[in-house]
């Protein structure tokens, strides 16, 4: 249970990430799109500007986020690797009792 919870934390964060890439793509594009419009250049150059555009910005995500997106991977990876290996593995829900410490007698 506790493994599936946290494989499910590090996917979240890896969609997290992926989806701000494509949010600031997709901003990128609208923007340039709308200024090569009123700019009046043609639609064929259009597109490849922004196929351009679109390529370096995913190699410049990578650059600033390939440390944590590999992180991120490596955790994962470790994670489906415990989990296969101990599928049910589970922590208690109760408070283990300690037992106390027997006092020495100075004698």
């Amino acid at each position: 249970m506790l493994v599936n919870s946290a494989i499910n934390l590090v996917m979240s964060a890896l969609l997290f990430l992926a989806g701000l890439v494509m949010q600031v793509i997709g901003f990128v594009d609208a923007l340039l799109m709308g200024l090569m419009v009123s700019a009046g250049i043609p639609p064929r150059l259009q597109v490849v500007v922004l196929v351009l555009v679109a390529v370096a910005l995913v190699v410049a995500a990578f650059r600033l986020l390939g440390g944590v997106l590999a992180f991120l991977i490596v955790v994962l990876l470790v994670l489906l690797v415990v989990h296969a290996a101990f599928p049910d593995m589970q922590l208690p829900h109760y408070h283990m009792a300690v037992p106390a410490i027997p006092k020495l007698s100075g004698g």
